[in-house]
């Protein structure tokens, strides 16, 4: 097998594609863009990782120094890494390779049985994004897309758990009080904003922490990458 660089390459290559967006004692969110035709980069994950993909792409990919392997990426896929996985990637594709990364400084604060004690108290749906794209100990992957003007104040959600998201494109959100009323928050993001929330484990019981949403525009779609952390 080939003799892989040192960890300060390792960082090195990583950070030589990636832009910082955000960090806390809790999680580290960058956007990673690889351009076209660049040679391979090698890098391992110091954290669990989330590595979600933004429009479609295509890579070479080997991993822990297995064979490559050429293949498309679509929009929104999600990729896990589990700590020290090694990835040894090239941008195969047509325009730049673009991911949100989300690494996950910490273990969870919470056991699995208490976290489904806290969905089950919810007074509200928690299905906080669309689509549930993964689930583990560490976390819920949400995408939140919503065409223009989709939504209202049906399209409510409960948060019991802490979560960080990020908008992979400048969108905007109206937010709906738990009783439908509007004008619980007008949030007009640019591309690659990110908001982070703290929740308290009080949260389920509390009606506060639900809002419904609707997209602020009527002429482009909302695209927002969600992380809750368990």
């Amino acid at each position: 097998s080939s003799v892989l660089p040192s960890p300060d390459s390792f960082a090195l290559a990583f950070m030589s594609f990636s832009d910082l967006l955000f960090e806390n004692e809790r999680v580290r969110v960058s956007d990673f863009r690889m351009p076209i035709g660049t040679a391979e980069a090698v890098f391992k994950a110091r954290w669990p990782s989330i590595r979600w993909q933004v429009d479609p792409g295509k890579h070479s990919l080997s991993i822990n120094e297995a064979e490559a392997e050429l293949s498309d990426v679509a929009d929104r896929e999600v990729f896990w890494l589990d700590p020290g996985t090694t990835w040894q990637l090239s941008n195969a594709g047509v325009k730049v390779y673009r991911q949100i990364v989300f690494e996950i400084k910490q273990a969870p604060k919470h056991s699995e049985a208490q976290i489904q004690a806290l969905l089950k108290r919810a007074i509200y749906s928690t299905d906080v994004g669309t689509e549930l794209l993964l689930e583990n100990r560490f976390c819920r992957v949400w995408d939140f897309y919503l065409e223009p003007g989709q939504g209202g104040p049906d399209l409510k959600h409960h948060h019991v758990m802490d979560y960080v998201f990020v908008y992979v494109a400048p969108g905007r959100l109206l937010g709906y009080h738990h009783d439908g009323r509007p004008g619980l928050f007008d949030d007009a993001k640019d591309n690659n904003e990110v908001t982070w929330t703290d929740i308290p484990d009080s949260a389920a019981e509390n009606p506060e922490f639900a809002h419904g949403g609707k997209n602020g525009y009527d002429d482009r779609s909302m695209r927002e990458y969600l992380v809750e952390l368990k």
